[in-house]
């Protein structure tokens, strides 16, 4: 059986927030990857989680973060968003 990873690992810090990427898609807006972005919750229970589709897309499915995160979150997609589509062409192209 072979068991194939939608969320492949980017970054890790220490507060316990997780970057992952996804495999390369295509669509009619062109190649792009999803970024997922998810931490553990202020109250311990769940976790706080988005995502977005790089370059195409805006910051989508937001459960947890508030208006004072995003700052970080775009700041992380401006830093990582291109690391995270060359990674993933280079794992299409493998």
């Amino acid at each position: 059986m072979v068991y194939i990873m939608e969320h492949k690992p980017l970054i890790s810090f220490n507060d316990g927030m997780e970057i992952t990427y996804s495999d390369l898609k295509t669509d009619e807006r062109g190649e792009y990857v999803t970024i997922y972005f998810e931490r553990p919750s202020r109250n311990g229970n769940d976790f706080d989680s988005a995502q977005i589709d790089y370059p195409v897309g805006e910051l989508k499915n937001i459960v947890g973060f508030e208006i004072q995160d995003y700052a970080f979150l775009k700041d992380q997609i401006e830093r990582n968003g291109k690391l995270a589509l060359s990674f993933a062409k280079e794992d299409a192209n493998a």
